[in-house]
Parts: C-alpha cells; sequence; structure tokens
C-alpha cells in the first residue's frame, strides 16, 4: 500500500509528532510521500527581507498567494530549506527521505491572467508565478519508492518556459496521490477537519462519499476549500482531512479520525 501526506505549512502547525508518527509506519514496512507547505515560512522570510506577502481572492472565494517575480525567489528559498529540514528529521528517525525541493516532480500551466477581488472590485492581475498542476513525474516517485526511499516534495513546479512556479500544496498532493494509484491522502493542519461552524467543534463531519461533495463543499470556507478539492482531484479510495496537533496524527487519520471521504458510498455522518 502507498499512502500520501500532505502537512500545512501554515503558522500554529508543529510537526515533530507526525514526522514521528510517520518515520515509525514507515519503519514498519509502509511507503509514503510526504508533500509540505511552505506558506508561513515563506511569510517570515518576506518579512525579514522586506517584502511581505500578499494574498489575492478569487471572486469564488479561494485564496493564494500573490506570487510576483520577487516573491517566487523568496518562495523558492523559504520552501527549499524547508524541504531540507523535513527530510533531515525524517532521516535522524532512520529513514531513507528524498528531497525533492525542485520542480522536477511537477509541471504546470503558468496562470497568465488570474481575476481577484481587491476592495470589492474584480480586477485581472497578470505578473502572478502561480500555475495549474499539468503533470506529475509518477516514474520518478514510483522508482524511489520501489527502491525504499520517502520521496519528500515540496509545492514549487516547473512551467512550461522553465519557469519556476508556486503551486498549491494541497493539490500537489492530491495530483501525487492520484498518479501513482495511492490507497489514501492524508491531509494534516492545525483544524479537526471539515467543521459545520468552526466555533463547535462537535460540528466536525466525520465522513461522506465523494458523490456527496456539492453538498458538503458548500459547508468549507478558506484553506478548507483546496483541501476539499483536493479529494476530488485524487479520486483515491480515501481521502482524511485530520488535525495534526493530536498525539500520533497518521494513527488517528487512518483509524477513523477527522474528516473521512471516501470515493464509493457509505453512510452519511
Amino acid at each position: 500500500m502507498i499512502h500520501v501526506l500532505k502537512l500545512g505549512g501554515g503558522a500554529g502547525n508543529d510537526h515533530t509528532a507526525t514526522l514521528n508518527n510517520l518515520a515509525a509506519r514507515i519503519r514498519g514496512g509502509e511507503r509514503w510521500v510526504l508533500v509540505h507547505g511552505a506558506s508561513d515560512a515563506a511569510n517570515r522570510l518576506g518579512e525579514q527581507v522586506g517584502y511581505p506577502a500578499q494574498t489575492l481572492t478569487t471572486p469564488g472565494g479561494h485564496s493564494s498567494r500573490y506570487t510576483d517575480a520577487r516573491t517566487i525567489e523568496i518562495f523558492g528559498q523559504a520552501v527549499g530549506g524547508l524541504n531540507q529540514l523535513m527530510s533531515a528529521q525524517l532521516a535522524s528517525q532512520g529513514v531513507n527521505a528524498v528531497g525533492l525541493a525542485g520542480p522536477n516532480v511537477i509541471r504546470a500551466h503558468r496562470k497568465t491572467a488570474i481575476r481577484a477581488i481587491v476592495n470589492g472590485r474584480q480586477i485581472i492581475v497578470r505578473d502572478d508565478y502561480t500555475g495549474t498542476i499539468s503533470e506529475v513525474n509518477a516514474t520518478l516517485l514510483n522508482t524511489l519508492l520501489e527502491a525504499g526511499m520517502t520521496p519528500v516534495v515540496a509545492p514549487i513546479a516547473m512551467g512550461d518556459e522553465y519557469e519556476r512556479l508556486n503551486v498549491d500544496g494541497d493539490l500537489v498532493a492530491a495530483n501525487i496521490a492520484h498518479a501513482i494509484g495511492a490507497d489514501a491522502l492524508v491531509i494534516l493542519s492545525n483544524v479537526p477537519g471539515l467543521m459545520r461552524d468552526l466555533n463547535d467543534p462537535t460540528s466536525l463531519v466525520t465522513g461522506f462519499a465523494l458523490s456527496e461533495y456539492e453538498r458538503y463543499e458548500a459547508l468549507a470556507g478558506g484553506r478548507m476549500k483546496k483541501k476539499m478539492m483536493a479529494a476530488q482531484v485524487a479520486q483515491v479510495a480515501r481521502t482524511i482531512l485530520a488535525d495534526s496537533r493530536v498525539e500520533n496524527p497518521l494513527d488517528t487519520a487512518l483509524a477513523g479520525g477527522g474528516t473521512q471521504i471516501t470515493r464509493d458510498a457509505i453512510g452519511v455522518i
């Protein structure tokens, strides 16, 4: 069995427990691809160099980093450093981790015209270096997995003009899961999963089938929209949106924790 894990890169995410849990499962014989975000690391580096991050929000409510030419340089540095750090943490626990921070895993088409809402008005942004994922190098990933290695993939892609592009980490993980035929996609962040009410911890949606996607997608706001979209893209037997802040987060998620989104019909909860 092959699993894909996406670790959120936002502020407040401490991945020590998750990486420990992941390493234990890999040492036990499981095969995993790790994809990580880098938003907080990039934000902090941007502040340090005097070029703070900006956000674009589409008319549909999806938010993303505004990535102009200077920002893609900052993002590339931040994502590379974090990729090395996570690979080293896994290696320290006996995992043969291979950091893939260069755009040699993901190809993407650059978004040349992005519609965004600024001050209540719709504008067109044309200088952005973000991309829509078009291809995954599944051959490389499968070769590494078969050799007993654990790929650690950063959310940066190569464009059609061989330029670096910022791509969404949740969708990177989803496209990888689909391309390599993963058994499960686990997306961990600093929320318990899909919530009916963010202020009510008992309002967690514990599970639904992809056939019910539109019904539950309406509950998603902010970054949860992309995580829900990832389940649609991955089309794997099980996508799990779960909390990274619990003890042994992977064990908990795979045992039924968080929001379990299944490809086949289940009893809706």
